[in-house]
């Protein structure tokens, strides 16, 4: 065999040996699919609009804390002031010693769950007690208490004075969106109770309406967002036509078919017999809707239709609407320019006219002190 010498490898010799160089290996990621991109796009805007709801509930809230927006308002009351019951034909009421600041004005509900003062169930020796059932407008809706109709009521009669009592109490049960349907049953099951010698229901347009339902939950009671932005939705759809306007609206609750409008002419007879049966004196006070009634009231066919019924009951009535009109503007009457609840001016002219019908049909057979004694009597 050949033999070859070893190659010396001096410092400074030219020839390099090069290092061996370790393995370098790849450690790049895949990209992401198309859909794992949109999932995570949609996760970033889900965080953007969840902050930006956060932030408009935060101005809402600041912007309405003390508002006199009508559809914001009746939705805080609602929220606020109402609980669910079990009865259907009531479906809801005032949370009794509930308290609230709605529509410029502080709201307290008493323990019997009444806009009003506290009022013992007996009614106390030498009192001539009214009851006054009603809606929003009778509840006093944008009014202080004292500007309310029963309050004006009580004041006015207590000034002119009953013959044979002491004093006389006028007891508001006004519940914001009751019908007569509603306002008859709460008569009937709890009002009663309170022994009234005289029953005012105030009528108004809508009563012929269905019960309402009072929906409860987290969300629709608690986001003033989710409230504003159904409210508004609902006002879009009735300025482009897609809800009938007011007009239209009212007139058709009294078309004969409604089973709305066979419930409220129901309520109307039940209260009627039922007054009779306890001796109790009733009477109906059709308020008008506020918009037009200085000149062609639209609504007049509709008014008739109560009074027809009311008088094959033998039932009083009577109608607001002459004592209300001409007493300036249609709008000097309302709340707001914006929200035609009867404001004080208003309810003055309400309760003055029920005055004037109480003292001219005032009973005095009903008082044993007005009763003539049985020596002067005897020939």
């Amino acid at each position: 065999m050949e033999s070859y010498a070893p190659i010396e490898v001096r410092p400074d010799s030219k020839i390099k040996l090069e290092r061996e160089k370790p393995a370098v290996w790849s450690h790049r990621q895949p990209e992401p699919s198309r859909a794992a991109k949109v999932v995570s796009k949609l996760a970033l805007l889900v965080v953007a609009l969840f902050f930006v709801a956060l932030l408009l509930e935060g101005m809402l809230r600041v912007a309405f804390y003390h508002s006199k927006d009508f559809s914001m308002e009746m939705w805080k009351y609602a929220v606020q002031l109402k609980r669910p019951v079990p009865n259907p034909k009531l479906s809801f009421g005032h949370r009794p010693n509930g308290h609230a600041f709605l529509m410029g004005q502080d709201v307290q509900i008493n323990s019997q769950g009444l806009r009003d003062y506290e009022y013992s169930l007996a009614k106390p020796a030498g009192v001539y007690r009214i009851m006054l059932l009603g809606d929003s407008t009778t509840f006093g809706w944008g009014v202080p208490l004292k500007d309310t109709t029963a309050k004006i009521l009580e004041r006015d009669l207590n000034a002119t004075g009953m013959p044979g009592y002491d004093r006389v109490e006028v007891l508001n049960a006004g519940v914001g969106n009751y019908d007569t349907v509603q306002e008859v049953t709460y008569y009937e099951t709890r009002g009663r109770a309170f022994h009234p010698d005289l029953v005012v229901l105030v009528y108004f347009i809508n009563d012929p309406e269905p019960v309402p339902v009072e929906r409860k939950g987290f969300l629709v009671d608690s986001s003033y967002l989710i409230a504003f932005s159904v409210n508004r939705f609902d006002g879009v759809l009735r300025r482009i036509g897609t809800r009938p306007d007011w007009n239209k609206y009212y007139s058709s609750l009294y078309e004969d078919n409604r089973p709305g409008f066979q419930a409220c002419k129901s309520a109307l007879i039940d209260l009627a017999s039922t007054t009779q049966r306890e001796n109790t004196k009733l009477l109906v006070a059709i308020l008008p809707e506020l918009h037009q009634i200085n000149n062609n009231y639209p609504f007049t066919a509709a008014h008739q239709k109560i009074k027809d019924i009311l008088t094959a009951e033998h039932a009083p009535v009577l109608d607001l609407i002459d004592g209300l009109r001409n007493h300036g503007a249609e709008t000097t009457l309302w709340v707001t320019p914006l929200d035609d609840h009867p404001n004080g001016k208003a309810n003055a002219l309400v309760a003055s006219q029920i005055q004037s019908w109480i003292l001219s049909n005032f009973d005095r057979s009903k008082n044993p002190e007005l009763q003539p004694s049985p020596s002067l009597t005897k020939n």
